[in-house]
């Protein structure tokens, strides 16, 4: 009889202990962990969002609680990455200048995390055709020439909807593969990145330039699309980023200082997808 009682209470104990381990891991796995990816946005314009986003959440601590945040460039989804998100297993935050997104899977956040210069592109060529793209000064003579955008990035859709020649690769470096050969004869970077984009994936200096006192413009904004499966993040990122506004904290400059040259020419370009600032 007493073996029977020990055996008993041996039993209990153990059953407490499973579930005492059991909410352990529970508690452990409710903070949530969410996966930004970027891999569609060059390298500069991806670390400011990551650090907006990065800030929104933060501004949200005490009301949500803590969190984790995982940030992802992985080229090998950038085909299918609205499907992923929609999906919300794998990815959940995405910065886009697209807006257009079915609102049964993914939900636009009205709120840019990136503008300002964005839709300003500076003309990368080789540095023996400085003195040809020079003298260009409207959009009809620029339509002479091959433009090169990453393939996924939606810029793509601008110079092709403003019928100008685009051709597309996966990433930079193949990009600057194709002005080498002069498959393409020139490649738009935005003003605020050229500079380290130039430093990281070029390595001789006297390569490459950009042409002096030209620009392109068209509207453009970054805003950050979440998952449905998500709808606690939806709350939780729009509401940071709107507290973030309204206090004059939220950057939408990647970088600093960048100005218009006095004398700049500027081919201005429709954004077919009117991509203006919701707020």
């Amino acid at each position: 009889m007493l073996q029977k009682v020990v055996l008993l209470v041996l039993g209990l104990l153990a059953c407490c202990l499973v579930q005492a381990s059991s909410k352990g891991q529970t508690g452990a796995a409710a903070v949530p962990e969410y996966v930004l990816w970027v891999g569609g946005n060059a390298p500069g314009r991806a670390e400011h969002e990551v650090r907006v986003i990065r800030e929104a959440l933060e501004r949200t601590r005490s009301d949500f609680g803590g969190y984790r945040l995982e940030v992802s460039s992985d080229p090998s989804i950038a085909g299918r990455w609205r499907q992923h998100l929609a999906q919300g297993e794998t990815i959940h935050i995405v910065p886009t200048s697209y807006t257009d997104f079915p609102p049964e899977e993914i939900t636009l956040i009205p709120v840019p995390v990136a503008g300002g210069r964005l839709g300003y592109r500076n003309l990368v060529v080789l540095k023996d055709r400085l003195a040809e793209f020079g003298r260009i000064k409207s959009r009809s003579e620029l339509s002479r020439y091959t433009a090169g955008q990453g393939i996924t990035w939606p810029d793509m859709w601008v110079y092709e909807a403003n019928e100008l020649p685009i051709l597309g690769a996966d990433e930079l470096p193949q990009l600057f593969a194709l002005l080498r050969s002069e498959d393409i004869d020139y490649i738009p970077l935005g003003v605020e990145e050229t500079e380290s984009i130039l430093e990281h994936y070029t390595q001789a200096a006297d390569e490459f330039a950009v042409v002096p006192e030209l620009l392109i413009y068209y509207p453009l904004s970054s805003f950050p699309v979440v998952s449905n499966q998500q709808p606690e993040l939806i709350t939780r990122l729009k509401a940071g980023l709107e507290a973030m506004h309204a206090d004059g904290s939220l950057p939408l400059d990647i970088g600093q200082g960048v100005e218009k040259p006095r004398q700049c020419r500027v081919i201005k370009l429709e954004n077919p997808s009117r991509i203006f600032p919701l707020l």
